[in-house]
């Protein structure tokens, strides 16, 4: 297996295509205070901020799961334009993404509290079945593989 970087970079790079085969322009910045990658509609001008997490999936009996850490003070904070997270999970030889806005994560956790912190960090368990994607007792299914922030674009 691979090491944590190694995952960690290939995660990055595996968003950055799906944001390429979908028509937009993508860089990553040279210094990381958070965003991890850029995304630019080239013919309207518009930017997104993404915050990209990595994991290997584990299997499990009803499927498989995979284990993220998120800054806690990075999940409160808004900025203009605002930070989208894409949870990238390797299970087994494909990916799987849950994309989950900062704001409404910020709400998931402070309402519902769908993850315990641990120090200055939020530990989000995703759990995948054939039908559905959870993060403690919340359904997450709207935000399995939603690339719709992203519509395809064409030439």
């Amino acid at each position: 297996m691979a090491g944590k970087n190694y995952v960690g970079k290939a995660g990055h790079l595996a968003v950055m295509a799906e944001f390429l085969l979908r028509g937009y322009n993508v860089a990553m910045p040279e210094v990381d205070v958070g965003d991890d990658i850029f995304v630019v509609h080239d013919k309207e001008g518009r930017l997104w901020r993404i915050q990209v997490k990595t994991a290997i999936a584990k299997r499990r009996g009803y499927g498989f799961s995979g284990k993220f850490a998120v800054s806690w003070e990075q999940i409160q904070i808004e900025k203009q334009p605002d930070l989208f997270y894409v949870f990238a999970l390797r299970a087994d030889a494909m990916w799987e993404y849950v994309i989950i806005p900062r704001a409404v994560l910020h709400q998931l956790q402070v309402t519902e509290r769908i993850a315990p912190n641990v120090g200055n960090k939020v530990i989000l368990t995703f759990r995948f079945s054939e039908t559905a994607v959870s993060c403690g007792r919340k359904n997450l299914r709207e935000n399995w593989g939603n690339w719709s922030e992203w519509p395809m674009l064409s030439d």
